[in-house]
Protein backbone atom coordinates (compact mmCIF):
# COMPACT_ATOMS: atom_id res chain seq x y z
CA UNK A 1 0.00 0.00 0.00
CA UNK A 2 2.83 2.32 0.49
CA UNK A 3 4.40 1.35 -2.81
CA UNK A 4 1.03 2.43 -4.78
CA UNK A 5 0.22 5.34 -2.19
CA UNK A 6 -2.49 4.33 -0.98
CA UNK A 7 -4.15 3.70 2.64
CA UNK A 8 -6.51 1.54 4.25
CA UNK A 9 -9.71 3.58 2.89
CA UNK A 10 -8.51 3.07 -0.45
CA UNK A 11 -9.11 -0.39 -0.44
CA UNK A 12 -12.40 -2.46 -1.37
CA UNK A 13 -11.55 -5.66 -0.52
CA UNK A 14 -8.41 -8.32 0.12
CA UNK A 15 -8.00 -11.49 -0.55
CA UNK A 16 -5.85 -13.74 1.90
CA UNK A 17 -4.14 -16.55 0.12
CA UNK A 18 -2.16 -19.73 1.85
CA UNK A 19 -2.42 -23.40 2.03
CA UNK A 20 -3.76 -24.33 5.62
CA UNK A 21 -2.74 -25.90 8.64
CA UNK A 22 0.95 -25.08 8.74
CA UNK A 23 0.04 -22.22 11.34
CA UNK A 24 -2.17 -22.24 14.13
CA UNK A 25 -4.34 -19.62 12.98
CA UNK A 26 -7.97 -21.08 12.10
CA UNK A 27 -9.02 -18.06 9.92
CA UNK A 28 -5.97 -16.39 8.46
CA UNK A 29 -8.10 -13.68 6.37
CA UNK A 30 -9.80 -12.29 9.81
CA UNK A 31 -6.80 -11.82 11.67
CA UNK A 32 -4.41 -10.41 9.30
CA UNK A 33 -6.91 -7.34 7.92
CA UNK A 34 -7.82 -6.88 11.23
CA UNK A 35 -3.87 -6.21 11.89
CA UNK A 36 -3.79 -4.12 8.81
CA UNK A 37 -7.03 -1.88 9.65
CA UNK A 38 -8.78 -3.17 6.34
CA UNK A 39 -12.14 -3.66 8.73
CA UNK A 40 -15.13 -3.69 7.51
CA UNK A 41 -14.18 -3.84 4.11
CA UNK A 42 -14.75 -7.48 3.01
CA UNK A 43 -12.04 -10.25 2.87
CA UNK A 44 -12.02 -13.91 1.71
CA UNK A 45 -9.71 -16.67 2.05
CA UNK A 46 -8.60 -18.73 -1.34
CA UNK A 47 -6.87 -21.32 -1.37
CA UNK A 48 -5.90 -24.23 -3.86
CA UNK A 49 -2.55 -25.49 -2.08
CA UNK A 50 0.68 -24.54 -3.87
CA UNK A 51 -1.28 -22.37 -6.26
CA UNK A 52 -3.20 -20.48 -3.52
CA UNK A 53 -1.88 -16.55 -4.50
CA UNK A 54 -1.92 -17.36 -8.31
CA UNK A 55 -5.82 -18.08 -7.45
CA UNK A 56 -6.25 -15.30 -5.50
CA UNK A 57 -4.91 -12.78 -8.29
CA UNK A 58 -7.36 -14.54 -10.57
CA UNK A 59 -10.04 -13.62 -7.90
CA UNK A 60 -9.49 -10.48 -8.01
CA UNK A 61 -9.14 -9.62 -11.42
CA UNK A 62 -12.33 -11.38 -11.48
CA UNK A 63 -13.56 -8.92 -8.89
CA UNK A 64 -12.19 -5.95 -10.59
CA UNK A 65 -13.47 -6.98 -13.98
CA UNK A 66 -16.96 -7.43 -12.81
CA UNK A 67 -17.17 -4.15 -11.02
CA UNK A 68 -17.95 -5.14 -7.66
CA UNK A 69 -14.51 -3.74 -6.39
CA UNK A 70 -12.19 -1.20 -7.63
CA UNK A 71 -8.96 -1.45 -5.73
CA UNK A 72 -8.47 -5.51 -4.38
CA UNK A 73 -5.49 -6.18 -2.29
CA UNK A 74 -4.22 -9.66 -2.60
CA UNK A 75 -1.79 -11.28 0.20
CA UNK A 76 -0.21 -14.79 0.37
CA UNK A 77 1.90 -15.80 3.03
CA UNK A 78 2.81 -19.45 4.20
CA UNK A 79 4.36 -20.19 7.85
CA UNK A 80 6.02 -23.02 8.52
CA UNK A 81 8.16 -22.18 11.59
CA UNK A 82 5.52 -23.41 13.77
CA UNK A 83 5.78 -27.19 13.26
CA UNK A 84 8.56 -30.15 12.88
CA UNK A 85 9.55 -30.88 8.97
CA UNK A 86 7.78 -34.47 9.75
CA UNK A 87 4.55 -32.49 11.31
CA UNK A 88 4.72 -30.08 8.23
CA UNK A 89 5.52 -33.08 5.56
CA UNK A 90 2.32 -34.65 6.92
CA UNK A 91 0.26 -31.65 6.28
CA UNK A 92 1.93 -32.11 2.44
CA UNK A 93 0.95 -35.33 2.08
CA UNK A 94 -3.06 -33.94 3.15
CA UNK A 95 -3.14 -32.03 -0.28
CA UNK A 96 -3.72 -35.35 -1.87
CA UNK A 97 -6.76 -37.53 -1.17
CA UNK A 98 -6.76 -38.23 1.87
CA UNK A 99 -8.54 -41.46 1.98
CA UNK A 100 -6.51 -43.32 -0.86
CA UNK A 101 -3.65 -42.14 -1.05
CA UNK A 102 -2.32 -39.95 2.15
CA UNK A 103 -2.63 -42.73 3.91
CA UNK A 104 0.42 -44.45 1.86
CA UNK A 105 3.40 -41.97 2.96
CA UNK A 106 2.81 -39.68 -0.23
CA UNK A 107 4.83 -36.20 0.66
CA UNK A 108 5.82 -33.44 -1.89
CA UNK A 109 9.56 -34.41 -2.56
CA UNK A 110 7.86 -38.23 -3.17
CA UNK A 111 5.18 -36.67 -6.03
CA UNK A 112 7.21 -34.57 -7.79
CA UNK A 113 9.80 -37.48 -8.01
CA UNK A 114 7.67 -39.22 -10.02
CA UNK A 115 6.65 -36.29 -11.88
CA UNK A 116 10.37 -36.03 -12.48
CA UNK A 117 11.15 -39.06 -13.54
CA UNK A 118 7.92 -39.66 -15.74
CA UNK A 119 9.85 -36.42 -17.45
CA UNK A 120 13.46 -37.92 -17.81
CA UNK A 121 11.23 -40.60 -19.62
CA UNK A 122 9.34 -38.62 -21.95
CA UNK A 123 11.83 -35.75 -23.49
CA UNK A 124 15.14 -37.08 -21.96
CA UNK A 125 15.66 -35.07 -18.87
CA UNK A 126 18.60 -35.48 -16.95
CA UNK A 127 19.45 -35.06 -13.26
CA UNK A 128 22.24 -32.52 -14.60
CA UNK A 129 19.27 -30.64 -16.06
CA UNK A 130 17.53 -30.80 -13.00
CA UNK A 131 20.66 -28.89 -11.25
CA UNK A 132 21.46 -26.24 -13.36
CA UNK A 133 17.89 -24.98 -12.08
CA UNK A 134 19.02 -25.37 -8.78
CA UNK A 135 22.51 -23.78 -9.91
CA UNK A 136 20.42 -20.68 -11.38
CA UNK A 137 17.93 -20.41 -8.38
CA UNK A 138 21.48 -20.11 -6.16
CA UNK A 139 22.68 -17.68 -8.28
CA UNK A 140 19.92 -15.33 -8.39
CA UNK A 141 19.62 -15.89 -4.68
CA UNK A 142 23.38 -14.03 -4.05
CA UNK A 143 22.28 -11.33 -5.43
CA UNK A 144 19.09 -10.76 -3.64
CA UNK A 145 19.34 -9.30 -0.32
CA UNK A 146 15.53 -10.61 0.42
CA UNK A 147 16.25 -14.49 -0.30
CA UNK A 148 16.37 -17.05 2.02
CA UNK A 149 19.45 -19.00 0.89
CA UNK A 150 21.87 -16.31 -0.38
CA UNK A 151 24.66 -18.68 -0.72
CA UNK A 152 25.71 -20.07 -4.24
CA UNK A 153 26.73 -23.77 -4.86
CA UNK A 154 28.39 -25.90 -7.59
CA UNK A 155 27.20 -28.49 -9.79
CA UNK A 156 29.10 -31.06 -7.97
CA UNK A 157 27.84 -30.16 -4.67
CA UNK A 158 24.24 -30.79 -5.92
CA UNK A 159 24.55 -33.85 -7.96
CA UNK A 160 26.38 -35.54 -4.59
CA UNK A 161 23.60 -34.34 -1.87
CA UNK A 162 21.61 -36.77 -0.32
CA UNK A 163 18.93 -38.26 -2.32
CA UNK A 164 15.26 -37.09 -0.43
CA UNK A 165 13.14 -39.12 -3.31
CA UNK A 166 14.97 -40.18 -6.46
CA UNK A 167 15.89 -38.41 -8.41
CA UNK A 168 15.48 -35.60 -6.36
CA UNK A 169 18.40 -34.50 -4.31
CA UNK A 170 18.41 -32.27 -0.92
CA UNK A 171 19.12 -28.94 -3.41
CA UNK A 172 16.43 -30.33 -6.04
CA UNK A 173 13.89 -29.80 -3.10
CA UNK A 174 12.53 -26.25 -1.16
CA UNK A 175 13.21 -26.04 2.30
CA UNK A 176 10.46 -25.31 5.27
CA UNK A 177 10.26 -21.47 5.29
CA UNK A 178 7.97 -18.30 6.27
CA UNK A 179 7.43 -15.90 3.61
CA UNK A 180 4.74 -13.25 2.12
CA UNK A 181 4.20 -11.23 -0.75
CA UNK A 182 1.70 -8.58 -1.45
CA UNK A 183 0.20 -6.81 -4.67
CA UNK A 184 -3.01 -4.93 -5.39
CA UNK A 185 -5.56 -5.22 -8.15
CA UNK A 186 -7.60 -2.28 -9.30
CA UNK A 187 -9.28 -1.18 -12.02
CA UNK A 188 -7.12 1.01 -15.09
CA UNK A 189 -8.78 4.58 -13.68
CA UNK A 190 -7.06 3.23 -10.17
CA UNK A 191 -4.06 2.12 -11.78
CA UNK A 192 -2.96 5.00 -13.85
CA UNK A 193 -4.09 7.89 -10.76
CA UNK A 194 -1.61 5.75 -8.82
CA UNK A 195 1.14 4.77 -10.89
CA UNK A 196 3.41 6.36 -13.51
CA UNK A 197 4.30 2.64 -14.98
CA UNK A 198 0.90 -0.23 -13.99
CA UNK A 199 1.07 -3.54 -14.98
CA UNK A 200 -1.63 -4.40 -16.81
CA UNK A 201 -3.24 -8.03 -16.47
CA UNK A 202 -3.74 -9.32 -20.51
CA UNK A 203 -5.53 -12.75 -19.17
CA UNK A 204 -5.83 -15.16 -16.58
CA UNK A 205 -6.15 -19.00 -16.64
CA UNK A 206 -6.47 -21.69 -14.37
CA UNK A 207 -6.96 -25.78 -14.66
CA UNK A 208 -7.73 -28.75 -12.32
CA UNK A 209 -6.26 -32.15 -12.63
CA UNK A 210 -6.70 -35.23 -10.60
CA UNK A 211 -5.73 -34.71 -7.28
CA UNK A 212 -4.83 -38.79 -7.30
CA UNK A 213 -1.77 -39.73 -9.38
CA UNK A 214 -3.45 -42.94 -10.77
CA UNK A 215 -6.40 -40.47 -11.67
CA UNK A 216 -3.95 -39.00 -14.35
CA UNK A 217 -3.27 -40.68 -17.69
CA UNK A 218 -0.14 -38.36 -18.05
CA UNK A 219 2.42 -37.31 -15.24
CA UNK A 220 4.18 -34.48 -17.85
CA UNK A 221 0.85 -32.53 -18.34
CA UNK A 222 -2.65 -31.59 -17.14
CA UNK A 223 -4.33 -34.16 -19.58
CA UNK A 224 -6.75 -36.57 -17.19
CA UNK A 225 -7.80 -40.30 -17.54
Amino acid sequence: MLDAGLKAKDIDASIICSAPEYDKQRTPAGTIVEYLGLNPKPTFYVETVCSSSSSGLRVAYSLVKAGLHKTVLVLGFQKMSEISSADSQERMGRGSDVMWEAPFGTMMPAYYAMHARAHFHRYGTTEEDLALIRLKAATYGMINKKAVYQKGVTLDQVLSADVVASPLKRFDCCANADGASCLIVAHKDVAKSVSKKPIWILGVGAATASITMSGRKSLTGLTCA
